[in-house]
């Protein structure tokens, strides 16, 4: 646990690097609070928060394509077809650094059947007033380029309205019948934008989203520019919005995407991937 005068945060490494709580001492939880005694890493609960490495969103067929072979991937969704948000966040993870007022868990990662690489993957939570700073980091520690992506599954209390307010630059349907589909977004450099309960909606270029969750609680999501995308998911009883660094599908588009702002990253042995985000309670 950390803690500061505002907030107080629960994790459990062990469980796939997952943040349990997340508690505003004036407005409560803003996450849907994970009871760890209750959790099934192969069918992850709707609730805390966990790591998005070395991908996220739907694998279809859990295969890709890369540097000119098929790379075929254990399944974990329910049509035993599919494979969702990689393996990170069904792997024990460790605390490798710890204060008061911030926590970092790792995880170093052999290739197995579920990833066929070797990396590091980081977390790194800060409290700073009543806000949270969440640093990830994937290192690329095996012989050969590796694909990859870094991004973060928080569950927060369900939005009052189904509406979030959105500064990005596009909206990307990545499984469109055809290939991906983008649309520039207009109006106010913070419009609000409906999400269709149970409907995921992809954005790109996407700098800062903001929600009323709970009972009232304005919440402040802002990603720099490593995570250039932003995946967001209204239902009933909660909201995602989940800052990652490419697009859903991207590694079915690998090689049209590859090292773009939207696409996988292509980590050659050493090289590390970062991003920030910075959640604030109003």
């Amino acid at each position: 646990m950390i803690c500061n005068d505002a907030l107080e945060a629960v994790f459990q490494p062990l469980a796939g690097g997952r943040l349990l709580r997340l508690r505003h001492m004036d407005h409560g939880d803003l996450l849907v609070p994970l009871d760890d005694e209750f959790i099934d890493l192969d069918r992850w609960p709707k609730a805390g928060a966990f790591p998005l490495f070395p991908f996220h969103n739907r694998l279809r067929n859990a295969a890709f394509r890369h540097e000119g072979r098929t790379i075929k991937l254990n399944p974990n969704t329910t049509n035993g077809k599919d494979v969702m948000h990689g393996p990170a966040h069904r792997r024990p993870w460790h605390v490798s650094d710890q204060a008061a007022e911030y926590i970092e868990m790792a995880l170093e990662y052999r290739a197995d059947t579920d990833w066929p690489f070797d990396f590091m993957a980081t977390q790194r939570f800060e409290l700073h007033g009543s806000s949270v700073k969440v640093r990830l980091a994937l290192t690329n520690t095996g012989r050969t380029v590796m694909p990859g992506g870094i991004g973060w599954h928080p569950y927060f209390r369900p939005s009052l309205d189904g509406q979030i307010g959105l500064a990005a630059v596009r909206q990307l349907e990545p499984f469109a019948q055809g290939g991906p589909l983008e649309t520039n977004l207009e109006g106010s450099p913070t419009a609000k934008v409906a999400l269709p309960d149970g409907e995921t909606r992809h954005f790109s270029g996407w700098t800062q989203a903001t929600a009323s969750i709970g009972e009232g609680i304005n919440i402040t999501l802002m990603g720099d520019r490593e995570l250039t995308c932003l995946a967001a998911l209204h239902k009933s009883d909660y909201l995602c919005l989940e800052p990652v660094s490419h697009v859903a599908g991207a590694f079915e588009a690998m090689r049209a995407n590859a090292g773009t702002n939207t696409g996988p990253r292509l980590l050659t042995p050493g090289e590390s991937l970062t991003g920030t985000a910075i959640l604030s309670v109003a």
